[in-house]
């Protein structure tokens, strides 16, 4: 009886080690992610917004989600990892620089997300395209669109190299040593911007020397000018987001108008700045 027992016992432990090692690797094939890899976002215009809303974009990182449960936030291009079994839900939600700090990435108010259905195929790699465009219900003030028959829609305040427009419709200051090197430029356009709720001013850019964007609150014969961001040079056109929501909060007034400011560095001869599509987007 008792052989009888001891080999009963040794055969159920056989069993149950086999079914939790069989348990341990079925566990382990579902902990295989799927990768979705993600070079960028393709952006669409949105017909029934205005004509004037420029669809440049730099969308550098992206929120990703689950079924509704957060992945991870990743900047492009992405490998995101998927953990899953079944079918679901992937959402991908564009994300930019706040006010140029790389270290300040968050979604973009005014971007729509991008929602798939995933069928995961654990160990690979899908390679997808998210889309995205402003929100139907985005509002736009244009400050300068840099065309010929509005002309820059800046007027110079301080320094000597007023703006101008190039052949190519852009936006330009160009500073040249030794005298010619300080222009400090006011839009003329003037703006509200909505209390307590989300808006930035977006513009294109390329420059060969440093320059810096602000905002001037105007109240009555008070007004407080404050530059909130320095923009280092680039070779090639960025798009920038500055964000303005903390400057009203704190800064209340009638209307506002936009700044620009630069100056020659030290040692250098000639300088460049070149700006397009100026625009504040916001909700009502």
């Amino acid at each position: 009886m008792t052989g009888i027992y001891t080999t009963s016992r040794y055969l159920l432990l056989i069993v149950i080690l086999g079914l939790a090692g069989a348990s341990c690797t079925k566990k382990d094939a579902s902990l295989i992610p799927t990768y979705v890899h993600i070079d960028s976002f393709a952006f669409n215009p949105v017909a029934s917004l205005p004509a004037d809303v420029a669809n440049t974009h730099q969308i550098n990182s992206v929120w990703a989600f689950y079924n509704n449960s957060p992945i991870g936030v990743f900047d492009l291009p992405a490998n995101i990892p998927v953990i899953t079994n079944g079918n679901g839900k992937l959402t991908l939600r564009p994300g930019i620089s706040v006010s140029g700090l790389n270290n300040f990435l968050a979604t973009y108010p005014f971007y729509t997300s991008d929602t798939s259905t995933l069928i995961p195929q654990p160990g690979k790699t899908l390679t997808y395209l998210p889309k995205t465009s402003y929100y139907t219900s985005t509002k736009f003030s244009f400050i300068s669109k840099f065309e010929p028959s509005t002309g820059t829609r800046f007027k110079l305040v301080s320094g000597s190299v007023p703006m101008t427009i190039n052949s190519d419709k852009n936006g330009v200051i160009t500073l040249t040593a030794p005298n010619d090197t300080l222009s400090e430029d006011s839009s003329y356009t003037q703006f509200a911007i909505p209390l307590n709720k989300d808006a930035y001013i977006e513009f294109d850019y390329k420059c060969t020397v440093p320059f810096a964007v602000g905002l001037r609150a105007n109240l009555a014969s008070i007004f407080t000018i404050y530059y909130m961001a320095g923009i280092y040079p680039s070779d090639h056109w960025q798009k920038f987001y500055l964000s303005v929501k903390d400057f009203e909060a704190q800064y209340q007034a009638t209307n506002y108008s936009f700044y620009i400011k630069t100056a020659l560095p030290a040692g250098e001869t000639t300088g460049t700045v070149m700006i397009d599509n100026i625009q504040l987007v916001y909700f009502d």
